[in-house]
């Protein structure tokens, strides 16, 4: 099975007062497969100015506000592309099409932080 997908990165477009929002803009990533639609917000930002957005990335030599390089982010931009990609190679050798909450589910739980998961449940004995 094979499932058609675009997976690209964009700064959101937001306005305040009708005026574009062009500094300190957060990076999501979108993911289209099957008519459907993902947002992802990838926790990064950067000014419009600083994003190239024929490559979906970070200008080279640029940070954001937090000094994060562009080398430092868009490392990160291509670690969830290749996620993304991975889960979707799961749902394809298990003859499966994702429901966009299982895609969610799949990518969050990468993210999880790990006190989370090690947490053991209350007994109310």
């Amino acid at each position: 099975m094979n499932i058609k997908r675009n997976i690209i990165f964009t700064l959101e477009s937001r306005k305040k007062d009708g005026v574009l929002i062009t500094e300190n803009v957060p990076i999501r990533m979108r993911v289209n497969f099957a008519s459907k639609r993902i947002e992802f917000t990838t926790g990064y930002r950067i000014d419009a100015a600083k994003w190239d957005a024929d490559k979906q990335r970070v200008k080279n030599g640029c940070s954001n506000k937090l000094k994060q390089s562009a080398s430092e982010i868009n490392a990160s931009l291509l670690g969830y592309y290749t996620e993304i990609q991975e889960i979707f190679k799961k749902f394809e050798v298990e003859e499966i099409m994702p429901t966009q909450e299982q895609i969610k589910e799949a990518f969050n739980a990468l993210h999880k932080p790990i006190e989370e998961e090690v947490k053991p449940k209350k007994s109310n004995a």
